[in-house]
């Protein structure tokens, strides 16, 4: 019989034996007490709470060194000391009042122990003589009556032992009674700081800024304003990430301040600013930096305001918990929040107003988590597998830095690969005692500077909340490494915040540089033009990668390869256009010649809110000299493709530096010796025919005009224009020789009168991934979105060539040679046109005849469904097919290879 229930007990799960034990355990500590029950009732409460209380939690699975006895809290407005504390790590997990045998827990115990635990804002407490227990869920409306759990008699322990296993340390560990309660309606469910306290920040920030306009009015301009209410904004969320963690110096809570008259608010708030200067010593608490926000006072209501909103949701939905708060989740509020601007109203008052244009013109979007988890694990965690290399000594730039969402998971990783290092586990010790690898990381490996100053003080804080241990300063080194300059301007003269890449942020110093910088073009007209003192320091110090077309992403993956090591590593994203167009070859010769190319992903999209800009991710080694033999990975993701599940196509290096455009054509080898064969011997676009601009009226669209006038000219759009198909939309463009000399509101450019007005041009639609083409016979200007062309060989029939340009062969090797969302005059110039003997010529030019004359037709018929819409459908089908045959004769391609073309189309 023994045998079997060992065998029993050998089957039973670990957690089942430990609770079948405690409850021997407890049934013992029972019967004792009621085998000697005068006893216990003519004892002191204090040894209630040792032969008595005490045992019952340490069976319940905590030690002596999990509570401390006597700890300071508060009773409404008075100070007190509750008999115990419970902690998991550095937090309270719940407060315990503990009374003598036989006095009655509803007589004080209860009310002491829920206002002790409101005043730390610990959810939970519980009372109990051990002949009776309640637990009680403290911010539950009217907690005393509704007691979470509650045993009558010391025999409940055992009868209701699933409820008293709540009170067990493994339960709190894994926050079971917590969640519990929260299932029950008894708590607030806790969440992490999202959309709820950005909502909350954004009424905090306005108060703030009205109370100050109200008591030093016109003293501080909106700017001024805004740096005093981050800094104020930012201490906060130290401090009350620090009491959700535990680490609150001296037990100092923002609460405390909610229970204190309104003119001791403030002044009660600076004292515990001082004292979080004292114990951290972080520039992000010393008194009157870099603003007033220690000179000014602020109304001690408002200040109680601002303290509610940081423990609950305005709308009292939720408590915020900010031990949950992932410093990435807290880098995405602060991108939103930076989003919304101060602007002061006439009557000086602030109001929140959106701020997305001002960051998109600026070229600044969040970049997505799983975007710099990319970067980060294929450079930062690539070196650390390097076992030549010390990882303690490793320097990571980002000279874009934001809010920091690189630093942060660039730290993380650091963190985790040094933490399992032998040498993390030796003893460091300063002149503040022992610290961990999080402060010596801190001190040696991160590095980043930005020209938005807020966005280097979120940075700051996201890098504090990450180090920020108990008893322990924070680095002193975060304020010289992580910077406020220009990363671009090193000249005083130019920017007023030039920055120096000097010291620790020497030239050829780092061994990671990563981020996500800016994307800003300088020319073009309705983009941001540069002051011109900034257009020539930029070409000067960049000529060896500026063309007439200036983009600040390229200006900062020049920096970044001059910081770079020689060997080191380098991931960024950025537009992906620069891997063909023509401004930025001077930009990928550069890249050859400096680097080899490890990785490049191609979204072939955006991955950013309120953008359109289509993305690549590039990562590079640092290596001097052309001639590399390196092979490059590259991918392409389309749409909503999963980043771990790309699937990688290798590609010589050697290959972009054999191309004459120096384009990084991210194909096969199958496709790009099929390409190759494409090109050879035929003429470039360029050489037959003139490719123009349509008419561009700016901003000012006065001149297009939907009636016809005298002087007007009738106009077509891009989107009038078809496959083998125009449509006039009843559009007219006023122009005649005075509207022409008027520069500024429309721009015709000597001799495109002449192209516009030729009987016989062909029209290119602008916009769109294919080219599409129709004949224009009827002497339409083209606006902006189309391109005319006309066809100066008088070898070359303008209707075999639209014939080419809408064939899908052409559309094969234009889709695989260049990448953008317009069809590109520069580009069209290079596409190569074959000859065709003239008998060719004309069969193919009978097809697009046809082709013209059945789309007409079919236009004419309008939206209709009918046989006759059916049948002209399928004619145009067949005829389109007949003639992409034909061309693909003419370029002699063969079975195999049209099967490529037509896989690639799909």
């Amino acid at each position: 019989m023994k045998q079997g229930c060992c065998s029993l007990v050998g089957l039973m799960k670990k957690s089942d034996m430990d609770k079948e034990k405690a409850k021997q355990e407890i049934k013992k500590l029972i019967d004792d007490f009621r085998f000697n029950y005068q006893r216990y009732k003519k004892e002191l409460e204090a040894n209630t709470e040792t032969k008595l209380v005490e045992p019952l939690f340490q069976i319940l699975g905590w030690a002596k060194n999990d509570f401390i006895k006597r700890e300071k809290a508060h009773r409404g407005e008075k100070s007190g000391f509750a008999d115990y504390a419970f902690y998991i790590g550095d937090k309270i997990v719940f407060f315990l009042e503990a009374k003598k045998i036989g006095i009655p827990l509803e007589k004080e115990a209860n009310k002491q122990v829920i206002s002790y635990a409101l005043s730390r804002k610990v959810p939970l407490a519980i009372s109990t003589n051990f002949e009776q227990m309640n637990i009680f869920c403290v911010e539950q409306e009217n907690a005393l009556k509704n007691v979470f759990r509650c045993f009558r008699q010391p025999e409940d322990y055992i009868t209701n032992f699933a409820d008293l296993w709540f009170l067990s340390k493994e339960s709190f560990e894994q926050g079971l009674l917590l969640k519990k309660a929260e299932d029950e309606g008894r708590l607030k469910r806790r969440i992490s700081i999202d959309k709820p306290l950005l909502e909350d920040f954004m009424r905090i920030r306005s108060l703030i800024a009205n109370d100050i306009e109200k008591n030093y009015p016109a003293k501080y301009n909106i700017n001024e304003k805004d740096e005093i209410i981050q800094r104020i904004i930012d201490r906060l969320i130290f401090i009350r990430r620090s009491e959700d963690v535990g680490i609150n110096p001296d037990n100092l809570t923002l609460e405390e301040i909610k229970h204190l008259p309104g003119d001791k608010a403030y002044p009660r708030l600076k004292h515990i600013f001082s004292n979080y200067d004292d114990k951290y010593n972080s520039g992000l608490f010393t008194p009157n930096k870099d603003n007033d926000c220690d000179k000014i006072t602020i109304d001690g209501e408002i200040i109680k305001k601002l303290v509610y909103y940081l423990y609950e949701s305005h709308d009292k939905e939720y408590i915020y918990n900010f031990e949950w708060i992932d410093a990435d989740v807290l880098g995405q509020v602060y991108e939103q929040y930076l989003c919304k601007i101060l602007a002061q109203t006439k009557s000086g008052k602030a109001k929140l107003k959106e701020g997305q244009a001002h960051r998109k013109e600026q070229g600044i979007y969040y970049t997505p988590t799983y975007i710099v988890d990319y970067i980060v694990k294929n450079t930062v965690c690539e070196l650390l597998k390097d076992k030549k290399v010390a990882a303690n000594k490793i320097k990571i730039l980002d000279p874009a830095c934001g809010s920091g969402s690189f630093l942060i998971k660039a730290f993380d990783y650091m963190q985790k690969h040094l933490s399992n290092d032998e040498t993390a586990k030796q003893h460091r010790l300063d002149s503040q005692g022992s610290y961990s690898i999080k402060t010596e990381i801190l001190k040696n490996n991160i590095f980043g500077v930005d020209l938005d100053n807020k966005a280097v003080e979120i940075t700051k804080l996201n890098l504090l909340l990450k180090t920020a241990e108990k008893f322990r300063k924070l680095p002193k080194e975060l304020d010289d490494h992580i910077c406020w300059g220009n990363s671009l301007i090193e000249d005083d003269s130019i920017s007023e915040h030039a920055f120096k890449w000097v010291g620790d942020f020497q030239e050829g110093t780092f061994d990671v540089v990563i981020g996500n910088p800016p994307y800003v073009s300088g020319t073009g007209k309705g983009e941001i033009k540069f002051r011109m003192e900034e257009i020539k320091f930029y070409k000067r110090e960049f000529k060896e990668v500026l063309t007439s077309h200036m983009n600040l992403f390229v200006l900062f993956v020049c920096r970044s390869l001059n910081l770079l090591k020689e060997g080191g590593l380098f991931g960024f994203i950025i537009p992906n256009f620069f891997l063909t167009k023509q401004d930025f070859k001077k930009f990928r010769e550069y890249i050859l010649e400096n680097c080899e190319i490890i990785k490049i992903l191609d979204f072939g999209t955006t991955v950013f809110e309120n953008s359109q800009v289509p993305v690549v991710i590039l990562l590079l080694r640092k290596k001097k000299g052309l001639n590399k033999t390196n092979v490059v990975k590259f991918a392409k993701l389309r749409g909503d493709e999963v980043i771990k599940l790309a699937e990688y196509n290798k590609i010589p290096q050697k290959e972009f530096e054999n191309d004459k455009n120096k384009g990084f054509l991210l194909i096969v080898p199958v496709v790009a010796k099929l390409l190759k064969k494409i090109e050879n011997k035929h003429l470039l676009l360029a050489d037959i025919a003139y490719i123009n601009y349509g008419v561009v009226t700016g901003k000012n669209t006065k001149y297009i005009l939907n009636e016809f006038k005298t002087g007007t000219k009738r106009l077509v759009k891009g989107g009038d224009i078809g496959k083998y198909s125009l449509k006039f939309s009843n559009l007219y463009v006023l122009y005649d020789e005075l509207v022409k000399m008027r520069r500024k509101e429309i721009y015709i450019r000597v001799g495109d009168k002449k192209v516009y007005e030729n009987p016989e041009k062909i029209l290119i639609k602008y916009i769109g991934d294919n080219i599409i083409g129709t004949l224009d016979e009827e002497r339409f200007y083209p606006e902006r979105t189309a391109c005319p062309l006309v066809v100066k060989s008088k070898e070359l029939q303008p209707r075999y060539l639209l014939a080419l340009l809408n064939s899908r062969l052409l559309n094969f090797y234009y889709k695989n040679k260049f990448i953008d969302i317009r069809i590109q005059k520069i580009q069209l110039e290079q596409l190569p046109i074959a000859k065709a003997n003239e008998n060719l010529q004309k069969q193919i030019s009978v097809q697009v005849k046809k082709m013209l004359s059945l789309n007409k037709q079919l236009h004419e018929i309008g939206d209709k469904k009918t046989a006759q819409t059916a049948k002209l459908e399928e004619e145009i089908r067949k005829t389109d097919a007949e003639i992409d045959e034909l061309v693909y004769k003419i370029y002699g391609i063969t079975a195999e290879e049209k099967k490529i073309i037509e896989e690639s189309l799909k």
